[in-house]
């Protein structure tokens, strides 16, 4: 560990990010990896994947970390804020309230860990036809029925920073499945 820590090029180059690579290939299975410098550029490059802009709005829980609602921000989208429920989670209801014929995707927090309303917010988004994301940047190794939190959506980012459950002091990464169900067409 220590000469990995004082050999800095090593932290860019070699068989940990392949080895990395391949293990999160094998925990979550089919789908596409991209590694970022933060979980924040992780879903930003999601969002910008999906196409979503300027006009858009875009579904995140009210208790969220700010990378989230910035992330929306950035790509000049409309972040538009749900409650939580008694498990510190977006609140289905609400969510249904607050879709309008702009909102694009919704963002799915598993706040510390604890899965959402997967299936009720999975069926939400398939009825209005939006783009389901999921926030795993606590919820990496978490399960919800035993399926892994990060494949019940289109897309999930991690984050590998200093409070999270894996920790490389910075890092994040963005998964998209191969099959993507229920992107609402411009």
């Amino acid at each position: 560990a220590l000469r990995i820590l004082f050999f800095p090029p090593g932290w860019k180059e070699g068989s940990a990010q392949k080895q990395v690579r391949q293990w999160f290939q094998n925990y979550l299975g089919d789908g596409e990896f991209a590694f970022f410098n933060s979980g924040r550029s992780a879903l930003l490059a999601l969002l910008q994947a999906f196409g979503i802009g300027a006009g858009d709005e875009v579904l995140v829980q009210a208790f969220t970390c700010v990378a989230v609602p910035n992330s929306v921000l950035w790509v000049g989208a409309k972040p538009v804020y749900v409650d939580i429920g008694a498990n510190y989670n977006l609140d289905a209801a609400d969510a249904e309230k607050k879709i309008t014929k702009r909102t694009r995707a919704i963002v799915v927090q598993h706040t510390f860990g604890i899965p959402a309303q997967v299936n009720t917010l999975l069926a939400l988004a398939k009825r209005h036809k939006l783009i389901f994301i999921e926030d795993c940047a606590h919820a990496l190794g978490a399960t919800y029925k035993g399926k892994k939190l990060g494949t019940f959506g289109d897309a999930a980012f991690f984050s590998f920073g200093r409070d999270k459950v894996v920790s490389s002091v910075w890092g994040g990464a963005a998964y998209i499945k191969y099959q993507i169900s229920n992107i609402k067409k411009n």
